[in-house]
């Protein structure tokens, strides 16, 4: 029997010990999980795509990729790739294209801090692995009155917590809140990703790294002006950014890079640029293995635009028209234990209170899809839908609020459910859990039985360690 296959209490919930298959391919990942135990960290227009170019090669003439999409009814989910820990890989092409990172505007560091108590008033807005029993909460702290950015850890799977960091209150907090938009202004910060028990960021529209697990930040200058997303892939760092964002929007350039984790900057000349001709109001990472995707969710209605594939230095749309009835594909997620393997929604069709959808399912990189189910996912209308998967036959739906206009109202029951066989049938599982009425934000799975789930009202996170059909919260305030 496993460390993951035991029962376990409130107490001993696994937080890092599980891992993305991604895992599986990188030797130096491979090299940290097996020693671990002896760290010691302390309806839409059209978008015009142009500019592609490969990381490390000089942009090559024609390299467009140019269609016209079709707007669905709800937003996507964020990337999943915040559980993954890996380690930093030497000697492949990247880490040139590192060597020559744009120079540091400025020297902005955050010194160090000695460990403290967790604030007494805290809400949790992001989570990362941080390798074996450590797990990092990136939330809002309360700093003298005011609420501060605030960097949370526990070195036993949760059943202790300690102040890490705490930022200065301008760099955000009150714009973070059930529903609010995925594009922060360019000095905030929101979202934290560890990808090596040393090595992390907090990120929102800016980024700032630790090498010392969080006990000294750094900000790092980036092409673009606004950090659109962050995720781990395979031991290096995958940024999206963008250059014209304000107001929760972002149109000209979206610029997809990956990079080297010991670059002091975001290279430039390791990116991929894309123009954008419609605003949009997310532009968020997805990774399988070695292939990554880019969610898009248009500003004016929230509609969600046909998913990117990024693979050997092209992007291309993603689409299932035959399996969808022509709609576009949402909530793209991957069946972790399955190389290879996405499920996503389309085909909403609403009620009054709730919408049915199409779950459809790919085996090959979103290259063909078929219909897992028609109707069976059934979320509350006007939500913004995530999903989560373990593998093959495990996957769950959960909604939150698409706007935080709409925060006073709540969204209703039926807003997470649970299927276990493939998808063909979900079970609503909210009904005991004392969710807010504003429903979950964010939902992910690191991996084996588990989900995790966020709703950005309060310290507590969801957690099921048996495919979702049991949930409990956990609550780094005590």
């Amino acid at each position: 029997m496993t460390d993951h296959d035991r029962d376990e209490s409130p107490g001993d919930v696994p937080l890092g010990d599980d891992r993305e298959p991604a895992y599986d391919d990188d030797p130096v990942a491979r090299f940290f999980s097996e020693h671990r135990a002896a760290v010691r960290p302390e309806p839409a227009g059209d978008l015009d795509w142009a500019r592609i170019s490969r990381a490390s090669r000089r942009r090559r003439p024609g390299s467009f990729l140019l269609g016209a999409v079709v707007a669905a009814a709800v937003a996507v989910i964020a990337g999943f790739g915040v559980w993954t820990v890996q380690g930093p890989k030497s000697g492949s092409p990247i880490n040139a294209a590192a060597q020559t990172s744009l120079p540091a505007k400025a020297a902005d560091r955050s010194g160090p801090q000695a460990p403290s108590a967790v604030p007494g008033r805290f809400v949790t807005w992001s989570l990362s692995s941080g390798g074996g029993k450590t797990v990092y909460n990136l939330g809002a702290g309360d700093c003298g009155g005011a609420m501060c950015p605030t960097l949370l850890r526990t070195q036993n799977n949760g059943s202790g917590w300690v102040t890490l960091h705490t930022f200065d209150e301008g760099l955000g907090g009150a714009q973070v809140r059930p529903g609010s938009g995925r594009i922060n202004a360019a000095d905030q910060l929101r979202d934290v990703r560890f990808v090596t028990p040393e090595i992390g960021y907090v990120f929102g529209g800016d980024l700032w790294v630790t090498r010392d697990s969080g006990r000294t930040f750094t900000r790092m200058d980036h092409p673009g002006r606004t950090i659109l997303d962050v995720e781990a892939q395979q031991g290096n760092l995958l940024v999206v950014t963008g250059d014209k964002c304000d107001s929760g929007t972002c149109t000209g350039s979206i610029r997809v890079t990956r990079m080297d984790t010991a670059a002091t900057a975001v290279p430039e000349t390791a990116s991929a640029v894309a123009d954008v001709q419609i605003p949009i109001s997310s532009a968020q990472l997805v990774v399988n293995g070695g292939v990554v995707y880019v969610s898009l969710v248009a500003a004016a209605d929230k509609s969600n635009l046909a998913p990117l594939r990024l693979k050997d230095g092209t992007l291309e749309q993603l689409s299932a028209a035959q399996a969808c009835s022509g709609t576009t594909l949402q909530a793209l997620t991957p069946a972790l234990a399955n190389d290879r393997h996405l499920f996503a929604l389309c085909e909403p069709v609403s009620g009054k209170s709730s919408t049915a959808y199409t779950l459809v399912k790919s085996t090959d990189d979103g290259v063909t899809w078929s219909p897992a189910s028609r109707g069976a996912v059934r979320l509350p209308t006007g939500a913004r839908v995530t999903l989560a998967s373990t593998d093959d036959a495990h996957v769950t739906a959960a909604a939150g609020l698409a706007s935080d206009d709409s925060a006073g109202t709540g969204i209703g029951p039926g807003t997470l459910t649970v299927s276990t066989d493939g998808g063909r049938t979900f079970a609503a599982k909210d009904g005991r859990l004392a969710i807010p009425d504003t429903g979950i934000d964010w939902i992910a799975s690191p991996g084996r039985k588990q989900y995790y789930a966020i709703s950005l009202s309060g310290s507590s996170y969801w957690w099921s360690k048996d495919y979702g059909q049991t949930w409990q919260a956990i609550d780094p305030i005590g």
